[in-house]
């Protein structure tokens, strides 16, 4: 092996960057992940300059170099990581056995691809986000070796330009790629995709070519100038600035992924010009540093992640982690530092920590479940759902214009009822038996009743009215309604009575009194014996004539021309206001009805909380008015309550059920209940909810209390129910919401 060189720049390079990176990841250093650029184009080039310092190189001394370097470090982060995340109540476990695989399989970029996650959205969701690039480092270095050999055969064998020329055009190729997919796909396909990131990686080989045939690409002159230093510094200033400018939406940001690349090489390019023999105390501190820069950036993540649980001021969580990151960073280096002769003791002793921590994290691995295909299979059964929901919102529409095409039906005939009530009335067959008042005013009652039957005596008292109505009945000319004028001529016993009542039997009975009344005292008897008998009504001619001298001859018992109107007047108003209150009867219990059915109604506003328990839900309230989707939110909610008002569509009862992903605060929920004053709302809370509602608000259903006490009610990503747990809420809601509905 030749002599090993050390370049102090291409550590000040290193730090700098692992420095970029930690500060994009505290959210410091808005264009800290370009750094990403300037490792992969220094990996590239430091895997040429590592293979050339060997006599003979080994494709199998490489992969161990790598295994013990990089993929040993890579395991004992990872395992020890997934161990203490495993102790986090209510952790999201559904991807991690698949992520975790991702990573030590060297693939973990395309799985987060596949994943759809967002590295520039830096959400804390997983502690191993950052490893996408070791991913596309690990498959780099699996084809390196063979990649090395085959140019550097090319090279010694032929011209030492031809491998130069070959890498220098796929380089531009590959640049070219990077460019044009990026103006075309998703930011995150062209930042994660090994085939896009080639350029950098490819920049870096093609430098370290260029160094092993022919050296610097910088001129003689320049190399032994003062100037050469100069130049290496106005290049990390450049880069400082885009490190510290460059957003991630920019609309630069494929022009600044390219500059970034292009810069590294250059810096490299320089930084390489001469190598350090002794190092001066910065130049110890630099090298101490870069000694574990990629120990700091496998930690750094699982650090951020954990510390998210810790409630304190921003200022002091970024520096607790920065301090975290490098003394956890160095304890992993100095454990993993198996060729150092210094501090053996300490380096065993924490070696065999590490390794313990590493073997107890990977025995988690194995025993961590795999809930890929239950995932699938919810997934699976979300969208079924959705479907069948949308299926059943369109029969709700159609059953529910039906509804109030009917009930407007009903309403109308409501509406036409009193007019066509009259009508009935004049219809009936109506038959009256009186005495000589009753005999003037007959030609009006046949004009009132057309079918009608009146037989009517002057001086005739109550006692022979029983064989009249006798006769009439057995003639089969008894109408439905019986009218009664008797007593002017004086009274008849009760007993009398009973009978006259007897022979009309169920029919309605109209007696009217008289008005000579202070001669023969019968109208408080009449009174009294009405009490006896639901269909006898008194129809008091007495009380409606006084004062009326018009309506009497001299007499003040026979009737005149107008005392003749008011009298059949008073009979058929008598009639009718009894019909109209049988009707109006009969109205408000459709009415009541009507308003019990409405009462009974009810609407579920959720997202995939009530998605996903769909098929329990339409069992127990198969006529209920669905507005679940799997996106559903606060904002969609508030839009369908307003349109369901504006369109007096809204259910009596409302269910508002979101998972653990939508809060519904005090504010919101009394936007809801402002909203809704009218109605009764029920919240499912799968949440913390600490505010207290006014009594009769609204019902606030617990749920989240009843998965604390089983937790068998959540699946693995403790967000969506298992089926014990949709059972259980669907369950809880038909006991505490009003009632199902069948519409």
């Amino acid at each position: 092996m030749k002599d090993k060189k050390y370049f102090i720049d291409l550590d000040l390079l290193r730090v700098l960057a692992c420095i970029a990176i930690l500060l994009y990841h505290v959210n410091v250093l808005k264009g800290g992940y370009l750094a990403v650029c300037t490792f992969l184009v220094m990996s590239a080039y430091l895997s040429c300059l590592s293979a050339k310092q060997e006599e003979h190189f080994s494709v199998i001394n490489y992969y161990k170099k790598i295994f013990f370097k990089i993929y040993l470090p890579l395991l004992s982060v990872v395992f020890i990581t997934l161990a203490i995340v495993l102790l986090i109540p209510n952790f999201n476990l559904i991807s991690l056995k698949r992520e975790v695989t991702s990573i030590i399989l060297g693939y973990n970029n395309f799985w987060q691809l596949g994943a759809n996650l967002d590295y520039f959205a830096r959400h804390l969701n997983s502690p191993f986000m950052h490893l996408w690039y070791i991913g596309i480092l690990l498959q780099f270095d699996l084809v390196f070796p063979f990649i090395y050999i085959s140019l550097k055969k090319i090279g010694d064998k032929f011209k030492k330009i031809i491998p130069i020329i070959i890498l220098s055009g796929l380089t531009i190729l590959s640049t070219i790629y990077f460019y044009s997919k990026g103006l075309n796909s998703n930011i995150m396909t062209v930042y994660y995709n090994t085939f896009t990131r080639l350029f950098s990686l490819l920049a870096g080989v093609t430098l370290g070519f260029i160094h092993i045939y022919y050296g610097n690409l910088i001129f003689d002159k320049i190399k032994q100038s003062k100037y050469a230093k100069g130049i290496f510094y106005l290049y990390l200033l450049i880069l400082g600035l885009l490190w510290t400018l460059m957003d991630a939406n920019s609309k630069w940001f494929l022009l600044s992924m390219v500059l970034t690349s292009f810069i590294s090489f250059r810096l490299i390019d320089y930084g390489t010009i001469s190598d350090s023999k002794e190092l001066k105390t910065s130049g110890k501190i630099l090298n101490f540093l870069a000694s574990f820069s990629y120990e700091v950036y496998l930690v750094q993540y699982p650090v951020i992640f954990l510390m998210q649980y810790l409630s304190m001021e921003n200022y002091i969580r970024i520096m607790l982690i920065i301090i975290i990151t490098l003394v956890v960073a160095f304890i992993f280096h100095l454990a993993l530092s198996f060729k150092n002769d210094k501090y053996k003791i300490l380096r065993y002793l924490l070696g065999s920590g590490v390794l313990a921590l590493t073997v107890y994290g990977g025995y988690q691995y194995i025993k961590l479940e795999d809930y890929t295909k239950e995932m699938q299979d919810l997934e699976k059964q979300l969208v079924e759902n959705q479907k069948i929901i949308e299926e059943k919102q369109a029969e709700y529409a159609s059953k529910l214009k039906e509804e109030e095409d009917n009930w407007a039906l009903v309403i109308e005939d409501l509406e036409n009822g009193e007019e066509e009530l009259k009508e009935k009335v004049k219809n009936l067959r109506v038959t009256g038996v009186g005495d000589s008042v009753m005999l003037g005013a007959v030609t009006n009652l046949y004009e009132a009743f057309p079918n009608g039957y009146f037989d009517a005596q002057i001086s005739r008292t109550a006692w022979v009215v029983n064989d009249i109505l006798v006769d009439i009945k057995n003639k089969g000319m008894l109408g439905d309604i019986v009218v009664l004028n008797l007593g002017a001529n004086g009274d008849c016993s009760e007993a009398c009575k009973d009978k006259i009542v007897k022979t009309i039997g169920e029919r309605e009975i109209f007696w009217i009194n008289v008005t000579n009344d202070q001669e023969v005292k019968v109208n408080d008897k009449l009174q009294a014996y009405a009490q006896k008998y639901d269909n006898v009504h008194i129809i008091d001619w007495n009380s409606i004539s006084k004062g009326h001298k018009e309506y009497f001859v001299a007499d003040g018992i026979h009737l005149t021309s107008a005392g003749r109107k008011a009298y059949t007047k008073a009979i058929n108003e008598a009639i009718y206001n009894l019909y109209l209150e049988e009707y109006n009867k009969e109205k408000d219990m459709i009415l009541k009805e009507h308003e019990e059915t409405l009462k009974n109604k009810i609407s579920f506003y959720g997202n995939e909380l009530l998605v996903n328990a769909f098929g329990y839900l339409q069992q127990d309230f198969s006529g209920a008015d669905f507005h679940i989707k799997n996106d559903y939110n606060y904002e969609m909610l508030m839009e369908d309550l307003e349109k369901d008002i504006k369109n007096n569509t809204l259910s009596y009862n409302i269910v508002i059920a979101f998972d653990n992903r939508v809060v519904l605060d005090q504010e919101k929920i009394q936007k809801i209940l402002d909203l809704c004053h009218d109605n009764q709302v029920y919240i499912v809370a799968m949440n913390e909810f600490k505010e207290t509602l006014t009594e009769n608000q609204a019902v606030i259903i617990d749920f989240l209390a009843e998965i604390k006490n089983n937790k068998d009610y959540l699946m693995a990503d403790n967000i969506h129910l298992t089926n014990k747990g949709n059972e259980a809420l669907v369950n809880i809601l038909k006991s505490r919401v009003n009632k199902k509905t069948d519409t």
